[in-house]
């Protein structure tokens, strides 16, 4: 494919019009337009700076072949269709520099995720949602409380891609053929909306090849969402350690304050709503009466404290080191670096001038 017909799909994905694109990159309008419709090439400095702009690598528009992109999945999609791109073009810029950074460094890490019993998409109902968490649970989290250590687990055994960002819109997942499962999360949602979105999230990427049909569909229909849900709750409140916390805290005719069932929740990274619903399927509790304790409890916040909830760093860890890596390995430059790590030149030539001998020095064990 020409040069110019991928920078005009590169520009029609993040939602730019040719004024658009001109004003970001400060290359013509009558410029650009003739890159797209091939009456000239762009100089490799132009390219390099509408590459920028369009959040893709180089390789996007020099490449032999490009192969099919999965479509991101929203949560809460944003109802302005140009926000929703760049959005998406950001989140792939970076799944797609943290895979050339796995490559570049040779550190390229793929691990199976659990799969559901049924592969039958009509067939796929509350029933096997429940027993993935199940599953999900058994060979992933150990502990009573898999907030905990789901995030750790997928990112570090899994290989997971997940980041923070502000953008308009609570969490978006993506399993593309190229760079792999994918999570973003909005960086200022609270922890406990967080861990209920990446459980979300996760369903999603583990049941990507039985909803999403040749990597399509990026909007999910009502019932997948619902399942979705089900499965999260089912995940992060484990049945038995749940109902455990749940009988210990009530008095002996079987009632309990909603505090304490906050708490619970609390303890559990969940939101106290979330809790409620959950008591729907393991007490068999009307959902009518659900919704009216849910009511109590939004009349509780005003007399409750706020949850301490952490701001996430928006890029991994692994991410940041593997960067870092590269850098030092002279397999990424500075302008790449800070580019890759959202720094200035001067924050990214303190990565070199720190004494890079000093993680080379060896201790002694003793090994019997």
């Amino acid at each position: 494919m020409e040069i110019g017909k991928r920078l005009k799909i590169a520009r029609k994905t993040i939602g730019y019009t040719l004024k658009r694109a001109e004003q970001e990159s400060g290359i013509g309008y009558t410029s650009i337009s003739d890159f797209e419709n091939g009456n000239r090439e762009p100089s490799f400095s132009q390219l390099s700076k509408l590459a920028d702009i369009y959040k893709r690598g180089i390789t996007f528009f020099l490449a032999d072949d490009i192969p099919a992109e999965a479509v991101p999945l929203w949560r809460d999609p944003p109802a302005i269709d140009e926000e929703r791109k760049e959005t998406e073009a950001k989140f792939r810029q970076l799944c797609e520099q943290y895979h050339r950074l796995e490559l570049c460094t040779g550190q390229l890490r793929r691990a199976s995720l659990p799969k559901a019993d049924t592969i039958e998409r009509e067939s796929f109902d509350y029933l096997q949602a429940c027993k993935l968490a199940e599953k999900v649970q058994r060979e992933l989290l150990p502990g009573d409380v898999p907030s905990c250590s789901l995030k750790q687990i997928l990112e570090e055994q899994f290989y997971v891609k997940i980041f923070h960002l502000n953008f308009p819109g609570s969490a978006i997942s993506i399993f593309d053929g190229s760079f792999g499962p994918a999570i973003l999360l909005n960086k200022e949602s609270k922890l406990w909306r967080r861990n209920f979105d990446i459980a979300h999230e996760l369903f999603h990427l583990l049941t990507w090849d039985i909803f999403r049909v040749n990597g399509g569909e990026g909007k999910p229909g009502a019932q997948e969402e619902k399942l979705a849900n089900a499965f999260a709750s089912r995940l992060l409140l484990p049945t038995d350690s749940v109902k455990d916390k749940i009988e210990s805290a009530a008095d002996s005719k079987g009632n309990i304050p909603l505090e304490a069932l906050d708490e619970i929740a609390r303890e559990f990274g969940v939101s106290l709503e979330a809790l409620l619903w959950r008591m729907l399927c393991l007490y068999n509790t009307p959902r009518q009466k659900v919704a009216e304790y849910i009511k109590m409890a939004q009349k509780m916040r005003s007399i409750r404290p706020p949850r301490k909830s952490d701001e996430p760093d928006e890029l991994p860890e692994r991410y940041c080191s593997l960067a870092i890596r590269a850098l030092r390995q002279g397999k990424l430059s500075l302008m790449q670096f800070k580019k890759y790590m959202n720094i200035s030149y001067k924050e990214a030539e303190g990565y070199l001038t720190e004494d890079e001998e000093f993680g080379k020095e060896e201790i002694s064990i003793s090994v019997t």
